[in-house]
C-alpha cells in the first residue's frame, strides 16, 4: 500500500488515520516541482567544516566547544 505524506523537520508526517507500527521499514521518494530547490536538513549544514546543531533549551554548541570536545583525551 502507498501513503503520501509531507516532510516537517527531519519527520514524515502521515495523513491522519494513517499508523504504521514502531520498526517498519519505509522506501521514501520525494515527489518535487520542477523549479523546486530541496533546502538542506539540519544534518546537511555544515560551516567551516562543522555540522550546525541545533539548539537546545536556547543553547547551541559553537566551533569553540566543537574544537574542545574533537580535541579533548580519551
Amino acid at each position: 500500500m502507498i501513503y503520501r505524506g509531507k516532510v516537517r523537520g527531519d519527520t514524515v508526517m502521515l495523513p491522519p488515520g494513517v499508523w504504521l507500527p514502531d520498526g517498519t521499514e519505509v522506501n521514501i521518494e520525494p515527489i518535487m516541482p520542477r523549479e523546486a530547490t530541496p533546502t538542506p536538513s539540519r544534518a546537511q549544514v555544515v560551516r567551516n567544516g562543522v555540522p550546525l546543531l541545533p539548539r537546545t533549551n536556547g543553547f547551541a554548541p559553537d566551533l569553540e566547544l566543537v574544537n574542545k570536545l574533537r580535541d579533548a583525551e580519551p
